[in-house]
């Protein structure tokens, strides 16, 4: 591509039209496992090319480039008169047509499947996808490149990610980014290894609660909800969101008088809100199971945990406790055999991790997070019903030794009607004698991203509707089987989730 030639720029930007067109077949297929004659030779006869293939569309992404000024030569002045309607159809949308298309081409590519010798699709990754492990920050040392027998391509980490904070809105920039962190280990470290976390926390969180708030876009709100699973796992990352305070986020409306709050706090009550809609709502296991594995993953490094987050943290507890004693109540007192055990299991399941967490965060920061203590004290009668559960006993009674210890220290001073601001002092004093061995074990909290083989069904006819949303190339809608896919996930999907592994292994 010459980016100051139009005529070849233009010619370029057909080209790449040209390759969506051809691997449309897949857009117009009932099942994704019908053959795609063109899309098969990219997967198959050029897989060898893949790398470079990736890091020149990647590059085309990084460039921005806009089209040069229009050229006036005869031969293109014909071509104008004669297609008059493809330059007037070019919208505000279509600024950098060549940016688009790599992207949207290259995010087209990275979700296939490798097609085997029989021309069957297989579970194993297609080699585009596997390129951008291949792919290195043009900064790092030579010297490191040069001790590796791999051949990289080399772009700009800072370039691309400045382009996810400032647009990650746009879904396919969110779905590059999501591939990056997943199949890049350099690009997650540069990520991780950032002083400014809150650059890209802070857009992916306003992105899910306006979601949430709007009832829209739950494929987006899944694959946020899985990128900051994947940061999670990252336990300095952790750490860092917790020192950072952020100020006047005019878009949480949920208490306008929140005016200042650690990143990490917001996150977490983001996630809860999130996690509250979705029991009313959506009520999709895996919605709420990236959600709890995320406050998990945090829940051994929260620091001065704020009052309202604290509130939070026990209000869910409170609402999933009440959901599973109503459950339990009505299944006991009806054979209608409208609700199974199973329905009982997932309540079971999720106010088991919710104690967890709250154990993790006594366990490990009790003398850091005052305010949940006070929030205990205050709610300790929520607990009581659960007391003899066979599956949370143990978690209880952590909890409720906690509760004891405080409250006893609390009662001995012998305050009449003592203030917020009295207590909270009282039980900073009595946290310095407190010891984490009063507590009985624990499991090692930890979850971790896996994606799952199939999980093109998810990826593909999310792509397609990407590219068909554009509008820079006309399909008939009603030809366009693949999408009825799309629709029928975009409210729940069952192939993005967190695996749990309580042995703490990956």
């Amino acid at each position: 591509m010459d980016p100051n030639n139009y005529s070849k720029y233009e010619f370029y930007v057909e080209v790449l039209n040209t390759l969506l067109v051809l691997l449309s077949t897949q857009l117009h297929r009932v099942k994704l496992t019908e053959s795609n004659y063109f899309l098969e030779i990219l997967l198959q006869r050029f897989s060898d090319r893949a790398n470079a293939v990736v890091a020149k569309l990647l590059e085309n992404f990084i460039e921005q480039k806009v089209p040069p000024p229009q050229s006036s030569n005869v031969v293109y002045n014909a071509y104008s008169y004669f297609f008059s309607s493809r330059q007037n159809s070019a919208s505000d949308a279509d600024t950098f047509p060549v940016a688009d298309r790599s992207l949207l081409l290259m995010l087209l590519l990275a979700t296939q499947s490798k097609i085997l010798n029989d021309d069957e699709t297989s579970g194993v990754a297609s080699a585009y996808r596997l390129a951008f492990a291949n792919l290195r920050d043009h900064h790092v040392l030579a010297s490191d490149l040069e001790a590796s027998d791999k051949k990289y391509h080399l772009i700009s980490f800072k370039d691309l990610f400045g382009l996810f904070c400032q647009s990650l809105g746009i879904e396919e920039r969110m779905l590059l980014f999501y591939v990056m962190l997943v199949e890049n280990d350099s690009f997650r470290v540069y990520v991780l290894s950032r002083t400014d976390p809150e650059t890209i926390y802070i857009p992916i969180l306003k992105i899910i609660y306006e979601a949430v708030e709007g009832k829209t876009n739950y494929s987006q709100v899944y694959i946020l909800l899985i990128i900051l699973l994947v940061l999670s796992q990252d336990d300095v990352n952790n750490e860092t969101i917790q020192k950072i305070t952020v100020t006047n986020l005019t878009w949480f409306t949920e208490r306008p008088l929140l005016k200042s709050i650690s990143l990490g706090g917001m996150v977490i009550l983001v996630l809860i809100r999130t996690l509250q809609f979705n029991l009313s709502h959506q009520k999709d296991i895996y919605f709420h199971t990236n959600c709890l594995a995320i406050l998990a993953n945090m829940s051994c490094t929260i620091l001065d945990m704020h009052a309202y987050v604290a509130q939070r943290i026990i209000s869910l507890f409170e609402l999933i406790s009440r959901r599973q004693q109503k459950l339990a109540t009505k299944i006991a007192h009806d054979n209608s055999n409208e609700h199974s055990p199973q329905d009982i299991a997932v309540y079971e399941d999720m106010l088991s991790l919710v104690l967890e967490i709250i154990n993790s965060i006594l366990h490990h920061r009790l003398k850091n997070n005052t305010q949940l203590v006070y929030a205990l004290l205050l709610k300790r009668e929520i607990f009581a019903p659960l007391r003899n559960h066979a599956r949370l006993a143990d978690l209880i009674k952590n909890i409720e030794t906690v509760i004891d210890y405080f409250h006893v220290r609390v009662s001995e001073a012998n305050i009449k009607a003592p203030s917020t601001g009295e207590i909270l002092d009282l039980i900073d004093q009595a946290a310095r004698t407190w010891t984490p061995n009063r507590l009985g074990p624990i499991p090692d909290l930890k979850f971790q991203y896996e994606e799952e083989q199939d999980s093109r069904e998810f990826f593909v006819p999310y792509v397609w509707a990407l590219i068909h949303r554009r509008g820079f190339i006309y399909w008939t809608e009603e030809k366009a089987h693949i999408l009825n896919e799309y629709r029928i996930m975009s409210g729940a999907d069952d192939d993005l989730e967190a695996v749990h592994d309580t042995s703490g292994k990956a």
